[in-house]
């Protein structure tokens, strides 16, 4: 073979290998090849599209979910003897993060508290949600990917966003795996 027409092969196994990719990410982008993975990595359900919390309310606990990722455990009665159990599950999830730990903030959201002694959970953020409508319509529209009987257990992301769902189905470990996930994430 030729040394000019090396070249020229040489040329076009290139622009080839460079091309290729761009061909393939804009068929699948366009819909011309529909690739849809058959599993993912995450065990809980991802809330599409994802629903900003401040957008249902204003008040001053919305401000505290910025800048780190939120375990969210909503009732939609006042918080009980249910609750409490929730609450330990809560704090032994944040406990397996380890060194990432002060990454993820705990909170029940519930119609009010039954009033009680001691705090047995003082980490866990407390917040009475019976003023908050639209927010609560929503949560119980949420509901159907996760407890599906109006309660449910949420992943707030740093930005605000309610984004993933965990169902009854889901194993401690199932959490546990997708919560370490997303704490590996920068933020």
């Amino acid at each position: 073979m030729q040394a000019k027409t090396k070249n020229r092969l040489s040329i076009i196994a290139i622009v080839l290998l460079f091309a290729t990719p761009v061909v393939v990410a804009y068929l699948m982008s366009s819909g011309a090849i529909g690739y849809k993975p058959e599993e993912t990595k995450n065990k809980g359900n991802f809330i599409s599209p994802p629903v900003k919390v401040a957008d249902y309310s204003n008040a001053d606990w919305v401000k505290g979910l910025a800048d780190h990722w939120t375990l969210v455990y909503y009732q939609q009665t006042q918080c009980n003897e249910v609750c409490l159990k929730h609450q330990d599950e809560l704090l032994r999830y944040r406990l397996t993060m380890a060194n990432r730990a002060d990454k993820l903030k705990l909170m029940i959201w519930a119609n009010g508290f039954v009033a009680t002694e001691e705090d047995a959970f003082p980490y866990i953020e407390k917040i009475d949600i019976s003023d908050e409508t639209t927010l609560k319509q929503t949560l119980l529209q949420l509901s159907e990917i996760s407890y599906r009987n109006g309660d449910g257990l949420y992943v707030v992301a740093p930005e605000g966003y309610l984004m993933l769902a965990f169902d009854k189905d889901n194993t401690s470990s199932e959490i546990i795996q997708d919560l370490k996930l997303l704490l590996k994430r920068k933020g």
